[in-house]
């Protein structure tokens, strides 16, 4: 159960890790605002995933059969979705506005900015699914409930560790975040090369 429940806290980091929407509203409010409200942006986005990871548990439990006769496709399927976010993490136009106009903004504020961000991305939902079939997660009923936190606290782990270093150690600008998204795209096409490659040895019987 030990291993169930770190494979867990690695989906959420992995789930974390993509720079998107979630990950420059973290740089921008640590750096405008402070640590504080860069955690609670984490935090809001961690619960949302925490809600999906529910949800994503529960159906690959239900599909456990289907997944385990279709694992190749699976793969397959999730290595072309995995190379779709890596290419846009590629090729997306990243910027970052440290403008403090508006003044101190509340933490409570950050934290529905990220959780209302994160759960109305449809999209996060199918990214969780695969990651937990892909960790094998989700073959015994009680995993939603004992896993999902676990998911959450993963990705809180990830956020508050960003937020305490940017706080105290970097300055980031639009260019820098640039070149991040850029190397953290090549690494997630790596991975998807991978998985493709797994499930077509799978497919194959090799």
């Amino acid at each position: 159960m030990i291993i169930t429940i770190l494979k867990a806290l690695l989906v959420g980091v992995i789930a974390a890790i993509p720079i998107g929407p979630i990950f420059v509203m973290v740089v921008q409010r640590t750096l405008c605002y402070g640590r504080s409200c860069g955690r609670m942006v984490g935090f809001g986005a961690a619960l949302g995933d925490t809600f999906y990871a529910a949800v994503g548990l529960l159906a690959v439990t239900l599909l456990q059969g289907f997944i385990e006769r279709n694992a190749a496709w699976i793969m397959i399927v999730g290595s072309v979705l995995v190379a779709w976010i890596g290419v846009g993490m590629l090729t997306r136009s990243v910027t970052v506005s440290l403008n403090d106009d508006d003044g101190k903004m509340s933490p409570w504020v950050c934290f529905g900015q990220g959780a209302v961000s994160t759960l109305s991305n449809p999209l996060a939902l199918g990214v969780m699914m695969a990651l937990l079939a892909m960790f094998g997660l989700g073959s015994d009923i009680r995993h939603p409930i004992l896993l999902a936190p676990c998911v959450g606290l993963g990705e809180c782990i990830y956020w508050f560790v960003l937020a305490a270093v940017l706080a105290r150690y970097l300055k980031i600008d639009t260019r820098t975040m640039k070149y991040m998204s850029r190397i953290a795209g090549a690494a997630v096409c790596v991975f998807a090369v991978v998985l493709l490659v797994r499930g077509i040895l799978m497919l194959t019987g090799s």
